[in-house]
């Protein structure tokens, strides 16, 4: 059940999904429900300018992902992107929600395209900001990720939050990040831990163990069989693999943007624009 609110503070609750428990936000809002998933390796809170804007158009919820933020952190073999869909799925029927309006970035937003594809009951929209998809007919597309390994070497603790930042402001993925959500990231992405440094609340175990999955999960297939409506958005400078598919995906329902100027951190990049697109789109019929 969710904690007692603070003031300007979104209500904290867990709850027990897969026989993991998560921990989840409860934004507030009038009208009708809005769940929002983040990117690999971070949390919900952090797209708080994303989540404060829709409480216009309905009551947001966001949540952390298993292994990260507030939540439960199983053994690093419980971990896959058929999981994080499942995990989903179950969320919204915890919470006793059906006819969602979803939001998922990165690998929330495949998880979001899958769930919407299979139960069309529990999401009745959703818009999917830089869903990581793949063709599995390329051949080139089942070669290992060297995602795995790079985040095995990433840096786990700091001195202090502000060295966090200061490491990270200059540096990609997070030099062309909005100053405040970084620095948002660098204080609810971490915690203190027995030496008195700051470390990642989610440890790079846990998302090299998803990266090294996501090849055996075709999100491609789940978001081309979806009737539900979605806005699928791309960043112009993303690196991802999704975006050479784009042309693909667009069909009477399934809306594809390309964002100018920005890469796979949209809403990190451009809230404000991002909260715009979600709140028309969100809020049509």
């Amino acid at each position: 059940m969710p904690t007692t609110q603070a003031p300007g503070e979104p209500l904290n609750g867990e709850l027990i999904v897969n026989g993991i428990r998560l921990h989840y936000l409860d934004w507030g809002g009038d009208g009708p429900p809005i769940v929002l998933l983040h990117a690999t390796g971070f949390l919900g809170s952090i797209y708080r300018p994303l989540a404060q804007a829709l409480t216009a158009i309905g009551h947001v919820y966001s949540y952390d992902q298993r292994g990260h933020g507030d939540s439960e952190r199983p053994r690093n073999d419980i971990y896959g992107w058929d999981i994080t869909a499942s995990d989903l799925e179950g969320f919204i029927l915890a919470m006793g929600l059906k006819g969602v309006r979803g939001i998922g970035h990165s690998a929330g937003a495949t998880a979001f395209g899958a769930v919407a594809s299979g139960r069309p009951d529990l999401v009745a929209r959703a818009l999917l900001i830089e869903p990581v998809i793949f063709d599995m007919q390329d051949p080139a597309m089942q070669r290992p990720s060297e995602m795995r390994d790079r985040t095995l070497k990433r840096k786990r603790s700091f001195d202090s939050v502000d060295a966090m930042f200061a490491n990270f402001e200059h540096k990609p993925p997070y030099k062309t990040w909005r100053k405040e959500i970084l620095r948002d990231y660098c204080e609810r992405g971490t915690f203190v831990g027995a030496d008195g440094k700051r470390v990642l609340k989610c440890p790079p175990e846990v998302e090299a163990e998803i990266y090294t999955t996501s090849r055996d999960f075709d999100g491609f297939a789940y978001i081309m069989r979806c009737n539900a409506p979605l806005l699928v958005l791309f960043g112009e400078q993303s690196d991802a693999p999704g975006l050479p598919l784009a042309p693909r995906l667009a069909s009477s329902n399934r809306r594809v943007v390309i964002v100018p100027g920005t890469t796979h951190f949209i809403p990190m990049e451009e809230p404000e624009q991002t909260a715009r697109m979600a709140l028309e789109f969100l809020g049509g019929k």
